[in-house]
């Protein structure tokens, strides 16, 4: 009897550590090392790892290392971190920017506060 195959996305396994929060929180950063203003954005989800964010034009490619303010409302601080740009595409609104967190200013308290703001979205019914 021949092996049945399974469909390729029954292969597929989620890779990711933490859990992604699809959000829309106001971001600017810039390249590091590199002369010239911040840019503005919006995240498309963001983690304890790292976010995606998208931007109208940024000259960032995978391997940049970026200074990222993010603010979220009812946090009394914007979040700072450094990052890597893990990959870049374009999407509706200009391009789509995957960053993972290298480093995140104040790092206990902030990583604490971003960690209690995805626990309280996950544990929230779907819409």
């Amino acid at each position: 009897m021949p092996k049945k195959k399974l469909p390729a996305v029954a292969m597929l396994r989620e890779r990711r550590e933490y859990t992604r929060l699809s959000a829309s929180f106001q971001v600017r950063f810039g390249i590091c090392g590199e002369q010239g203003g911040e840019v503005p954005g919006f995240t498309s989800n963001i983690s304890l790892s790292g976010l995606c964010f998208v931007t109208p034009e940024t000259n960032a490619r995978a391997g940049d290392h970026l200074a990222v303010e993010i603010n979220v409302p009812g946090f009394s601080d914007p979040l700072y971190f450094l990052g890597q740009v893990v990959r870049t595409q374009l999407a509706p609104g200009g391009i789509e920017v995957a960053c993972r967190f290298d480093w995140m200013g104040k790092s206990d308290r902030y990583q604490d506060k971003l960690a209690k703001l995805l626990e309280a979205h996950s544990e929230s019914p779907a819409a």
